[in-house]
């Protein structure tokens, strides 16, 4: 058996950087799906795909699939997110109680929460297996994520940051 303290430290760095290159590498399964359904898309430097769709009244909203996936019931599940709202965490409750109720008249997708210095990001994000992706039932998802998101974008804070 091969422990830490035998392995030379060079040679640990070594691995360890081919490791965090994996991680961050881009998942080719969601690569396929992209190419497939004709989804143009760039990846950012945590291997995650970005892609940007136009929405109403001249607005763009971002969409993202994280490459890093899970495993449930032998199901590869992927998140598509999009954020909508990125600024000081003591919003009223009334808004977030909002986006909850919201939440459940979606079909795919469900509001979500991420805190940070006193600051909060809103996104919304559908976790879905990535066997179900077909191209057409990923553009549904992407687009679909994308207007929810601008859509609370746009009354929160009437901007088009995202």
């Amino acid at each position: 058996m091969l422990s830490i303290t035998s392995v030379r430290p060079s040679r640990l760095f070594v691995s360890g950087l081919g490791l965090l290159s994996l991680l961050w590498a881009q998942n080719p399964q969601i690569q396929k799906a992209l190419d497939k359904a004709g989804l143009k898309h760039t990846v950012d430097r945590d291997g995650d795909f970005k892609l940007l769709f136009e929405v109403d009244e001249g607005r763009t909203q971002l969409v993202f699939i994280n490459s890093k996936t899970e495993e449930m019931g032998g199901q590869t599940i992927v998140e598509i997110w999009s954020p909508a709202y990125n600024g000081p965490a003591n919003q009223d409750a009334s808004v977030w109680l909002a986006l909850l109720t919201d939440s459940q008249r979606k079909k795919v997708g469900a509001w979500q929460t991420e805190t940070s210095n006193n600051q909060v990001l809103a996104i919304y994000k559908a976790k879905l297996p990535l066997s179900s992706l077909t191209p057409e039932f990923l553009k549904a998802v992407c687009s679909g994520v994308a207007a929810v998101a601008d859509e609370v974008e746009k009354k929160m804070s009437e901007k088009d940051e995202f």
